[in-house]
């Protein structure tokens, strides 16, 4: 029965690990803010993010899914919240364009408004909640232990494994990729990418 259960948990860990590599929003994000504004930052945004996982395995463990399912009109709310704030980023990012490349370190964000921003970012995502009710309970790994216990638990496993991915993908973007691409006009145009990648974050979350 160890055996089963350990298989199964390792094959939650692998499913989550290709997941969060794959290329979305979010991973596409630390990767981006890496490039352009340092490993720093992006781990920073990458912490943010993490933070708001264990509102979404809190969701799950209570049942809240189902409470949610009953009114849909709860999740078209925070989907047009998630979509204006997004829209907002992008905004700002497009903004900032403009000012000159050796400018940049003095109007950086302070660190906790980058914190807040990968925060919010996660919590007014309703699909990472949907996503948490899809594919946990296809990893139950337990017959007599409580769901909620064995969502919990696969809960705190999803966010080791982000951790260790943002981690991974902040410090490698910066190190390896950020020293070859330092010119103005490339540094302009990955902040460019960046913004667009915002509104297309937006249009993801509404259609």
């Amino acid at each position: 029965m160890n055996s089963i259960i350990m298989e199964e948990i390792f094959s939650f860990l692998l499913a989550s690990l290709m997941l969060t590599l794959a290329p979305g929003p979010d991973i596409l994000l630390v990767f981006s803010e890496s490039l352009t504004k340092g490993s720093k930052s992006a781990l920073i945004l990458a912490a943010g993010l993490v933070c708001g996982l264990p509102f979404h395995t809190l969701v799950l463990v209570l049942g809240w899914g189902q409470f949610i399912a009953l009114y849909p009109n709860l999740i078209v709310l925070l989907k047009i919240c998630g979509a204006l704030y997004f829209i907002h980023l992008a905004i700002q990012t497009f903004r900032n364009l403009k000012i000159e490349v050796h400018q940049a370190p003095l109007i950086e964000k302070k660190p906790f408004s980058v914190f807040k921003k990968g925060l919010l970012m996660n919590l007014l995502n309703p699909k990472v909640s949907l996503f948490f009710w899809l594919f946990f309970p296809g990893f139950l790994f337990h017959e007599t232990l409580a769901h909620s216990t064995q969502y919990a638990i696969l809960g705190g496993l999803f966010i080791l494994q982000a951790i260790v991915v943002f981690t991974f993908v902040s410090i490698a973007a910066a190190s390896l990729i950020a020293p070859i691409v330092r010119d103005s006009k490339t540094i302009y145009w990955m902040n460019f990418g960046q913004g667009i990648l915002l509104m297309g974050i937006a249009i993801y979350l509404l259609f």
